[in-house]
């Protein structure tokens, strides 16, 4: 907004939300994230990345197809520099690349079981479309994760 003086007057809120990363350092985790759901995930990643920070950490990244992965550099820096375990996931089974690295179809409880097997002990961030933070959720409870183990993000109206 411009002020009568020709100013531009900005107004400003403070960061709230507990989608953060928790403050013990101790804490494992797991990131599900969802196509443009990865956002927070990239930011608390860098941030990592920045201070150098290792924590444990595995990150599921579902997209429909290997070309809607997006900020590569983040997650294989992570990787590479702080030991994440990164599982890129495509669900469109008729348009897995040549050579792919990654998981194909639905994340699922045997995908959980088989590659976090201390899966009960972490603490989840679900971030992505509606409809794909709720069937996480409802995996989760059904593997008997905890309620208050559980935090989600939403990102309505994407696909």
């Amino acid at each position: 907004m411009t002020t009568m003086d020709g100013r531009t007057k900005i107004v400003a809120a403070q960061i709230a939300g507990d989608f953060t990363l928790p403050a013990n350092p101790q804490q494992k985790l797991v990131f599900i994230a969802g196509g443009i759901g990865i956002t927070p995930f990239r930011s608390m990643l860098k941030y990592l990345l920045d201070t150098q920070e290792r924590r444990d950490i595995v990150l599921f990244y579902v997209n429909r197809t290997a070309s809607e992965i997006v900020y590569v550099d983040v997650l294989q820096a992570a990787q590479a520099q702080l030991g994440v375990k990164v599982y890129p996931i495509v669900t469109d089974t008729t348009a897995v690349p040549r050579n792919w690295p990654g998981l194909v179809g639905r994340l699922n409880e045997q995908v959980i079981h088989a590659t976090v097997p201390d899966y009960r002990e972490r603490t989840y961030y679900l971030s992505g479309p509606p409809g794909m933070v709720r069937a996480s959720e409802e995996m989760l409870r059904h593997m008997h994760v905890r309620p208050n183990q559980i935090k989600k993000d939403f990102f309505p109206g994407l696909t």
